[in-house]
C-alpha cells in the first residue's frame, strides 16, 4: 500500500474540518476522479480515490450528528436508502459467491487491471481484484448515501451543500480551461499531478485537430460524464432563480466545454438530457399552464443556431473540423476501433447474463459500455430490479407542486442523477457511478426542515 500527498490532505481536511466544511470537502473531493489518495499494487494496482477516502470522516460525522440511530434510519424501508442497501448486499453476496458457482463456465470481458493492461480480452470467469474494489466502492456509496442524507437533517445544511455543488463546477469548468491552455497555449502540465491513478490516462490527444478534453480525468468520456450532471444542476438552478448569476455562468460554462470536449458521450447525452428537458417543459407548461424563464428559453432557442450559422459563414474552416469532429465521435463512432471494442463488451455482457440465467457473474466481474448492461451482466435481474426500485423512490420523493428555493435544490439533484444515467447509460463500464451521484441521490430525498418561526415544515422536491 503505497501513500500519496493526497492521503495527507484528506485526513487533514477529515480531522480539523467542521461538519459543514467536511461536506463540502467530500464534494469538493470528488473532482479529482483520477487522483490516487492511496495506491494498492497487491490489487492489480487499483487505487483509493481522495473522495472514497473522505467517506469514513464524513459518516463519523453523521454518527456523532444523529447517532446510530439516525443513520440506520436513512436505510429503513420503504426509504431509497433501504432498497439501496439491498443492492448493494446483492452486489457484494455475488460478488463473492457467483464468480466461484460459474467459474470456467462463462466467458467474460477481463474487467480486472492485469489482463486488461496485456490486452486479453475473453477469459473464464474466476474472482478477480476488481470483485473487491467494486464491492468497496459500492459499500462506499452506501455510506455516502448514509451520511450526506443524515447530516442533510440539520436546518440549512441543504444551501450549503447546493453551494459546494456549485464551488465544485466552477473549479470542474477551471480545469477544463488549464487543460486547453496547456494544450494550446504551451502552460505547464499543472493537472497531470492530480491524474495519478491506476488508469491509463489520454492526455493531450485531439480529433480533427481539436483538442479533446479531459480536465482532472483520465480521459475525455470521464470529463464528459461528470460535467454533464454539473450542467444539469447548474442550469436547473437557473431556471429556477436560485443564485441566479452564479448558476447561469455555471451552466453555461459546463455547456460551452462539453460542446467543445469532441467526446461523444458528451454530444450523445447533451442531446438526449436537452431533449428530455424540452418535453418535461413543455408537459410542465400545458398542465401547469406556465414555464420558467419561457422568455429567456425562447430567445436563446433562436440566437443558438443564429449565431452558430453565422460563424460558420465567416469561418467555413471551423465548420469543416467541427462536422469532421461530429463525424468522427458521433456518426463513425461504432465503426472505429474503440466502437468496435464497445460493441464487443456490451455483446458478450448481455451472454453473461443469459448463461447465467439472468443470474449474472458477479459484482465486479465483467465489463460493458452500457449501465444497464453492466447491472445485468454483474447483478442480474435482482440486482437490476433493486436499482430500478432506488432510482423509483428518488425521483417520487418529496413532490410539491409549489415552487421554492429548497425545492428547487433538490429538484436540481434529480436532474444530476437523470443526467448522469443518461451518461452512463451510453458509456458505463462498471458499476460504481461515483460518490457524487450518490451526493445527488441523498440530496433529493432530503427530508423536511422546520422553520424556525411557526414550527411548520415543508418538503423538497
Amino acid at each position: 500500500m503505497n501513500l500519496t500527498l493526497f492521503t495527507l490532505l484528506v485526513c487533514a481536511g477529515g480531522l480539523f474540518a467542521s461538519h459543514s466544511g467536511a461536506l463540502t470537502l467530500q464534494v469538493l473531493w470528488c473532482l479529482f476522479g483520477a487522483a490516487a489518495a492511496i495506491a494498492l499494487p497487491e490489487l492489480g494496482g487499483a487505487t483509493i480515490t481522495p473522495a472514497v477516502l473522505f467517506l469514513p470522516f464524513l459518516l463519523v460525522r453523521a454518527i456523532g450528528e444523529r447517532g446510530v440511530n439516525g443513520c440506520l434510519r436513512q436505510v429503513a424501508y420503504p426509504a431509497a436508502g433501504f432498497w439501496l442497501t439491498l443492492l448493494v448486499i446483492w452486489g457484494v453476496l455475488s460478488a463473492y459467491f457467483l464468480p466461484r458457482i460459474f467459474a470456467g463456465e462463462v466467458m467474460i470481458q477481463a474487467l480486472d487491471r492485469a489482463a486488461f493492461n496485456l490486452g486479453i480480452a475473453l477469459v473464464p470467469l474466476h474472482p478477480v481484484s476488481t470483485n473487491l474494489t467494486q464491492s468497496g466502492y459500492a459499500l462506499g456509496g452506501v455510506c455516502a448515501f448514509v451520511a450526506v442524507r443524515t447530516l442533510l437533517e440539520r436546518r440549512g445544511v441543504l444551501d450549503h451543500l447546493r453551494d459546494a455543488v456549485l464551488l465544485l463546477a466552477g473549479l470542474n469548468c477551471l480545469a477544463a480551461l488549464i487543460n486547453l491552455g496547456e494544450f494550446y497555449l504551451g502552460l505547464p502540465g499543472l493537472l497531470e499531478y492530480v491524474r495519478t491513478g491506476g488508469y491509463a490516462m489520454f492526455d493531450n490527444y485531439e480529433v480533427a485537430g481539436l483538442m479533446r478534453i479531459q480536465g482532472t480525468f483520465s480521459e475525455t468520456s470521464a470529463f464528459s460524464g461528470f460535467t454533464l450532471p454539473l450542467f444539469a444542476f447548474t442550469f436547473s438552478l437557473w431556471l429556477y432563480k436560485v443564485r441566479t448569476a452564479y448558476s447561469g455562468v455555471l451552466a453555461l460554462s459546463s455547456l460551452v466545454f462539453l460542446l467543445i470536449s469532441t467526446s461523444g458521450t458528451a454530444y450523445i447525452g447533451l442531446a438526449f438530457y436537452l431533449s428530455c428537458l424540452a418535453l418535461g417543459l413543455a408537459w410542465r407548461g400545458i398542465v401547469f399552464g406556465r414555464v420558467p424563464r419561457l422568455g429567456a428559453l425562447l430567445l436563446m432557442g433562436m440566437l443558438a443556431p443564429l449565431i452558430t450559422c453565422g460563424v460558420f459563414i465567416f469561418e467555413p474552416e471551423l465548420a469543416e473540423r467541427v462536422a469532421d469532429v461530429f463525424e468522427i465521435t458521433v456518426l463513425n463512432k461504432m465503426q472505429s476501433s474503440s466502437g468496435v471494442e464497445r460493441s464487443s463488451w456490451n455483446q458478450q455482457a448481455w451472454s453473461n447474463f443469459l448463461d447465467t440465467y439472468g443470474v449474472g457473474v458477479g459484482l465486479g466481474s465483467a465489463r460493458a459500455s452500457s449501465y444497464p448492461l453492466v447491472l445485468l451482466s454483474n447483478v442480474g435481474v435482482i440486482g437490476t430490479l433493486f436499482f430500478l426500485v432506488f432510482l423509483i423512490r428518488l425521483f417520487r420523493s418529496n413532490t410539491l407542486h409549489h415552487a421554492s428555493p429548497d425545492r428547487a435544490a433538490v429538484r436540481a439533484s434529480k436532474q444530476a442523477i437523470f443526467a448522469a444515467l443518461i451518461s452512463a447509460s451510453f458509456s458505463g463500464a462498471v458499476f460504481d457511478l461515483s460518490v457524487l451521484f450518490y451526493v445527488f441521490a441523498a440530496v433529493a430525498v432530503a427530508p423536511p426542515v422546520s422553520t424556525p418561526a411557526t414550527g411548520r415544515t415543508h418538503a423538497y422536491a
